[in-house]
């Protein structure tokens, strides 16, 4: 490194990196990446995620990413971060634009609510492999205020990461099983 401000250094990276071949090249590692992320935010599961969608969730990852590389490495350019960034948001509206006009591959990618309480009883079978443990329900359960599963018509996971509870009238309400933690009872 002969200078400190390089600017074409800065701009388009280091001279291996500077040519139009490998800006196409930078589009296709993001589309791959893109896609790699967005299917393993679905094996993550909605609680892994949080209150964002999938998509949304890559689109934090990708965009952080992007932006993080120039800003450490000297050999990438500030335009191949910029070209990254592009592409993943175009990616993403592409993506938004696909999924509005198709509802089932919507469903099939975003995922749909799961059912996991009903009539008080929690689904066991529907809880796990990455989506929602049975204490992260029971807290979620608490937001909302609900002192027994017995309280619970239906809850639902969204795949906002959110818990939708639909409740018994007070009068058809039972004891079932209790949200307090157990020390909270001691």
């Amino acid at each position: 490194m002969d200078q400190v401000f390089d600017f074409s250094r800065i701009l388009f990276g280091s001279e291996e990196t500077a040519h139009p071949m490998f800006f196409a090249e930078v589009v296709l590692r993001t589309v791959v990446m893109y896609a790699y992320t967005i299917f393993l935010s679905r094996m993550v599961g909605q609680g892994g995620v949080g209150q964002i969608g999938p998509f949304e969730f890559v689109l934090v990852i990708a965009v952080g990413s992007a932006a993080g590389d120039p800003m450490f490495y000297p050999e990438v350019g500030l335009l191949q971060g910029i070209l990254v960034i592009t592409v993943v948001i175009l990616l993403h509206r592409f993506t938004t634009f696909v999924l509005n006009r198709h509802k089932q591959l919507e469903k099939v990618l975003e995922g749909g609510p799961i059912l996991v309480v009903k009539e008080g009883a929690i689904q066991d079978h529907k809880l796990g492999s990455g989506t929602l443990t049975e204490r992260e329900l029971l807290a979620l359960l608490r937001i909302e205020g609900v002192r027994d599963t017995g309280e619970v018509q239906c809850a639902l996971f969204e795949p906002n990461g959110r818990l939708s509870v639909f409740r018994y009238p007070e009068r058809d309400q039972k004891a079932v099983r209790s949200t307090l933690p157990a020390k909270a009872l001691a």
